[in-house]
């Protein structure tokens, strides 16, 4: 005759399980609130990151890549229709096309490489700072533009909405993404490395 479980065992058992569970939520959870509270839009940062399971900070970092391409992607997407529906050629036209393959490129960009987001992470978290950060230089040049924005596109005051949320959503993760890379390992790193000396 089987002998039935004994009941504190079961209950012991179960809340020893809830309790694990809740550790490793509130685990990640605080990793991506200490990550994001060093960007310059913390809530924002958090809202991006609110699915996130990370265990530290450098998969805190291929999160936010992960929510770059999708959104990088997405935009490309929306940018091909609408050049789409303009003169081929036109100056509008020229505007939407390479708006489209900046965001195809900055998506090529955050996307893992073939061996998937943990092969050669921190190589690819360094690639990734190396394309996204603005230097002081860049700000100060009068030819230097954001490059992933298809707002100065149309002529038109009233631009296509699809296009438009996708253009605010992509801004918004790159508000956040250089803070959070410069937080991992790997760009550390690599930031603290000696410059190379100039070849004779």
């Amino acid at each position: 005759m089987a002998t039935k479980p004994d009941a504190s065992l079961m209950i012991i058992f179960f809340l020893v399980l809830a309790a694990a569970a809740s550790f490793f939520v509130d685990g990640a959870g605080s990793i991506v609130k200490e990550a994001c509270a060093k960007t310059p839009k913390p809530s924002n940062c958090e809202e991006l990151l609110s699915t996130s399971t990370a265990a530290d900070v450098t998969g805190v970092a291929q999160a936010a890549l992960a929510a770059a391409a999708k959104t990088a992607t997405e935009a490309a997407t929306a940018a091909r229709g609408e050049r789409d529906k303009l003169p081929n050629g036109k100056t509008q036209w020229r505007c939407m096309d390479s708006c489209a393959a900046g965001f195809d490129e900055a998506a090529t960009k955050f996307k893992p490489g073939a061996g998937g987001a943990a092969a050669g992470a921190g190589a690819k978290l360094v690639e990734v700072m190396d394309f996204v950060e603005i230097t002081d230089d860049m700000e100060k040049s009068k030819d230097w533009e954001w490059k992933w924005s298809c707002n100065e596109c149309k002529a038109d005051p009233t631009a296509p909405a699809g296009l438009v949320a996708k253009n605010k959503e992509f801004d918004k993760i790159m508000e956040v993404l250089p803070a959070i890379l410069k937080q991992t390992p790997a760009v550390v790193a690599n930031s603290t490395k000696p410059a190379a000396k100039a070849k004779a």
